[in-house]
């Protein structure tokens, strides 16, 4: 048996970084990840038919494969690395230390304990002989929790993060509790009351109502937490990407025949013979048009003077296009506006 036998695996993280995979390599990978936790130091020889026999493919199949699955390791020395797999073992290395130094410490703590107890019996055999049986006390996880965190067992965790209502909640031992997890819910940004304990609560009875058991560690419920968080949030980086990319139009409005600016925006480029020819046949705002609503223009200037148009537009583009130029006379004349000219 490997000296630590489960391998935390952070589901969103490693998703994160492995959604290009193949099926095949998918499974490379996981197998080159847990052959290396299974060996001391987390490393694997640097040695094609090796790694080959290790993830269960012919060496000529692995020498395809192998320069992607290369990128996740540090090969170095003759040894393939993974860095996070590393980390996480040396923390699993570092709290199984303190567990076992904590429990070391009890033990020597309940030794003592009995030593009075003990000399006290030799000194009342009879009272012992004839004294009933204490009843076995029984405790909840919730309990348990509490003791625990009360005795400072998850010393590893800050003072602040509710480690024994989470415990409660999940069924979990505070001692077992991988702090880790709550940790980086919290700083994801997940609520405690909203998405944390809701969540954990329904999936543990759910679990327990199919198999009878609970999930083993907090990891279980990691994407469903942040889940509930997106939701509790309206998080939604596609939408908010996409309206980016896609902002809504605006409404359109009317058009505004005495300002030059919204008649360069309706004609265009005055250099474009293609737009003078297309307004000559078209001369009126469509329902089509993407700022304006629909409107006339009043008469089209390549049969007669507008004397809608002001002058400078007719500078800019009535030579280019064609347009019949007013009179000086006609200029100072005032005529209907666009929309009663529809």
């Amino acid at each position: 048996m490997a000296e630590f036998p489960a391998l935390p695996i952070f589901t969103d993280a490693y998703l994160a970084d492995t959604r290009h995979l193949t099926a095949e390599e998918h499974g490379a990978y996981l197998l080159l990840l847990m052959c290396a936790w299974r060996t001391r130091g987390c490393a694997l020889k640097d040695d094609d038919r090796f790694l080959a026999r290790t993830v269960g493919v012919t060496l000529p199949r692995w020498r395809r494969i192998r320069p992607v699955l290369k990128d996740f390791f540090t090969v170095e020395g003759g040894l393939w690395r993974q860095k996070k797999l590393t980390e996480v073992y040396k923390g699993v290395e570092t709290r199984v230390a303190r567990n076992r130094a904590n429990g070391a410490k009890g033990g020597r703590a309940k030794a003592a304990r009995a030593k009075p107890e003990k000399a006290a019996s030799d000194r009342q055999p009879v009272a012992k002989a004839n004294k009933l049986p204490t009843k076995t006390r029984i405790q909840t996880p919730k309990q348990k929790a509490e003791e625990a965190q009360g005795a400072g067992i998850a010393a590893d965790i800050p003072a602040d993060i509710p480690v024994a209502e989470v415990a409660a909640a999940a069924g979990l031992d505070s001692l077992a509790l991988d702090g880790s997890e709550l940790v980086k819910w919290l700083s994801a940004g997940a609520d405690l009351g909203q998405d944390i304990l809701p969540t954990i609560e329904r999936l543990y009875k759910r679990q327990m109502a199919r198999s009878g058991s609970a999930p083993a560690s907090l990891a279980y419920y990691g994407a469903a937490i942040l889940e509930a968080r997106d939701k509790r949030l309206k998080a939604r980086k596609a939408g908010d990407a996409h309206n980016e990319a896609f902002p809504p139009t605006p409404p359109k409005r009317h058009f505004d025949a005495s300002l030059p600016a919204d008649w360069r925006l309706f004609l265009g480029d005055a250099s474009s013979r293609f737009r003078g020819d297309y307004l000559a046949r078209h001369w009126r705002i469509g329902p089509d048009h993407p700022v304006f609503l629909p409107s006339g223009l009043g008469c089209d200037p390549t049969l007669r003077p507008n004397p809608l148009i002001p002058k400078e537009i007719v500078s800019e583009y009535g030579t280019r296009w064609g347009w019949v130029l007013p009179s000086p006379a006609q200029a100072g004349k005032k005529t209907s506006s666009p929309q009663e000219d529809i």
